[in-house]
């Protein structure tokens, strides 16, 4: 149940844009927790778009997205991280399109362009400290909440991870 925050110039998305987006960054984000994407997964994510005023922007009048996934830590290996990043990166592209452009930046290729002012952070909230329903949760109770439980294999892997996280730390 990741929370999504999209923070942006003002105007950097049309409404029509921000509706479009909001699915598929929950689905690339949530398919890491649970997969498929269950009707209560979607539920309990919710997502924010944080438009800030251009005075405020710099550089200047070009347009970036800061993209946030909050999620309880247990819930990522590192090839999910790479697929939540990849699959945000296929969002925007879906939604703003690929004009053809392209830039080389450090001997690295990006196209289209303006993806080199797509920033995502997926941020993981240490175990104990997620909240939601009115307490503390669980990566496991989360997890179980979603649907993660259902799939052996992914159910596993989010046990091992949390009792890992758990033996980590020091309170």
């Amino acid at each position: 149940m990741p929370v999504i925050r999209v923070t942006c110039p003002e105007k950097a998305l049309t409404a029509e844009q921000k509706e479009k987006l909001a699915p598929l960054l929950i689905d690339a984000v949530m398919r890491q927790e649970v997969d498929p994407v269950t009707d209560e997964a979607r539920m309990a994510t919710f997502i924010a778009f944080n438009e800030i005023p251009q005075q405020n922007c710099f550089p200047g009048n070009n347009p970036f997205w800061l993209v946030e996934g909050f999620t309880a830590a247990g819930f990522f290996t590192q090839t999910r991280r790479d697929a939540a990043q990849t699959a945000i990166t296929k969002a925007f592209i879906s939604v703003l399109g690929d004009d053809g452009s392209s830039m080389e930046m450090s001997g690295v290729r990006i196209s289209p362009a303006y993806l080199q002012r797509l920033y995502t952070l997926l941020i993981e909230i240490p175990e104990g400290s997620w909240g939601a329903c009115g307490g503390p949760l669980s990566a496991l109770e989360i997890g179980h909440l979603i649907g993660s439980d259902k799939d052996p294999t992914r159910w596993s892997e989010l046990k091992e991870n949390t009792a890992k996280l758990t033996a980590a730390r020091p309170s």
